[in-house]
Formats: C-alpha cells, structure tokens, sequence
C-alpha cells in the first residue's frame, strides 16, 4: 500500500488485523512535497470496531427517539379516556351516594383508574424529551430549596439529617428544577428506608475531570444484591404502594445532564447514591429553584 502511493497508484483502504487493537481501517495517501519529490506518506488508521458501536449506538438512538414518540403518543390516547372516565366515575359516585355497597365498588373502580392515570403520567415524564434550562446551579442553593421536605420526611421516620457540603463547591453545570426533584426523590428515599430511625449523609466535594461527585447515603435496609440492577428501570419497585417511576426519573435526569450514577448497598447496613455532574464553565449563575 505504501509502495503503491509512492509510485502514485491510486490506493484502496485496506482492513487488517493488528495484534491487541482488534481490526483496523487503513488508507494511504502520497503527501506531495515542494517539488516534485514527495514528502511522505500519511497512514489513517480507524478502528473498524469503534466506529461500528458508534453507528449501532445512532441507529439505536434513532429507534429509540421514533419509539418515544409513538409510546407518548399511545399514552396520551390512554389519559383521554383515563380522564373522561374519572369524570363519570364521580358523577356515579353522587347519584349512588346513598348506597352503600355500590359505592363500594365505585370507590373500588376509582382508585384503580387513579392508579393507572398516575402509571402514564409517570410514562409521559419518563418518555417526553424534557426542555432542559442549563445554568451554572449552586448546590447549596439545591439543598436548601428542598431541606424542609426532607427534615419533614426525617422527623416522621426519626432519622438524623447531616449535610455537608464544602465551601467553595464549584457550581454545576445543570437545570436546578430538575436537579432539585433528583436530590429530593433520593433523600426522601432514603428517609423512607429507615423506618425504625437512622441517619442520611449527604456530602458533596469536587471530582478529577472537572466534575463534582454528590452522594446521599443512608443507614437502612439495604437493597437486595437480585434487584441492584433493577432499581433504575421502570415501574420496578419493591415498596407496597411505591410507582417504580422515582429512580427511573433519577436516572433519566442525570443523564440529560451528561452525568453518572451509581449504587452501593449492603442489606441490613445501608445503601449509597453517588452522582456525578459536570462542574459549570462560563454560564449564568443560579442558587437553585
């Protein structure tokens, strides 16, 4: 291939197998010099198994993107008769209102059909592309939006709440409402895995890749090893009256803002959440909601 482009024969790209790199593309071109010597030869080499996981991963993208919009679109044929049937089902309830065993059943009938408007409310949040409002957002600010949500849940469940967060935290780089509702959805989690009492850490400190690392660590129940892999996907709970939407939100959050989660538990012991946002760069600044 060399020889080829010093003679000026047109060349071919040409796949070969390169020890411990997997397969690879190689070109040649001739570099002309400032006469008519040439100057070189330049070789590109492109590793074949790189750019066919980038071409999976758009044409995956591009399924997914006409998925989301037929299944909201199949969604919000759902909620129209979802509502229309809320409407008759209390208009029902008042003309029965005097008896009591057929309003039984209505009362019946209606907590299911609230059960399954919620189920494609929390589809539509999950599937609708959400309009993000990036701004450099001080976590701080975050916090303090939602502390008194979350001391109220901590009292209730008699659990200690320690924050800390260094001065001089870089800002991140995020859309504070939404940030606020992530934060919020695991401390109340949290809260809610120590039913007899314990204690939620929240720390916060700046990571290497200029990223800050957040994590909400509790002392509860823990999380069985079967459903660590689990927690992240949708309508998959193991609480009594929980929706399995909540850490699929969590999830789909940090990844709109190009960020990472992960999860430790131990059963008996508790369990830790720790997120991974980028830090701000030259944006406007907000203290968060």
């Amino acid at each position: 291939m060399v020889e080829a482009a010093l003679a000026g024969q047109p060349t071919e790209s040409a796949a070969t197998a390169v020890p411990g790199a997997g397969q690879r593309l190689v070109t040649a071109s001739l570099m002309p010099g400032t006469d008519d010597a040439p100057l070189g030869v330049l070789l590109v080499s492109r590793n074949l198994a790189y750019i066919s996981q980038v071409e999976s991963t758009v044409s995956y993208s591009r399924k997914l993107s006409a998925l989301n919009r037929l299944t909201a679109g199949i969604a919000h044929e759902i909620k129209n008769p979802l509502n229309a049937t809320m409407i008759h089902l209390e208009l029902l309830r008042m003309e029965l209102a005097d008896r009591e065993q057929p309003l039984e059943h209505v009362n019946v009938i209606a907590r299911q059909v609230r059960r399954l408007d919620e189920v494609v409310q929390g589809f539509l949040k999950f599937t609708r592309p959400e309009d993000l409002h990036l701004r450099a957002v001080d976590l701080g600010g975050v916090f303090d939006q939602i502390r008194p949500i979350v001391d109220a849940e901590a009292q209730k469940n008699r659990v200690e709440v320690v924050l800390d967060l260094p001065p001089g935290l870089p800002p991140v780089e995020g859309d504070a409402t939404l940030l606020e509702q992530t934060f919020l959805n695991l401390a109340l989690n949290a809260c809610q895995a120590m039913p007899q009492g314990g204690r939620l850490t929240v720390t916060a400190q700046a990571a290497p890749a200029r990223r800050v690392s957040i994590d909400v660590e509790d002392t509860g129940t823990g999380i069985a090893p079967e459903h660590l892999s689990k927690i992240f996907d949708l309508y998959f709970t193991t609480k009594t009256n929980g929706s399995g939407i909540g850490l699929s939100l969590v999830f789909r959050t940090v990844q709109l803002h190009n960020g990472e989660i992960d999860v430790q538990s131990t059963l008996g012991h508790g369990t830790r959440f720790r997120v991974h946002l980028n830090q701000a760069t030259h944006m406007a600044r907000t203290a968060g909601g």
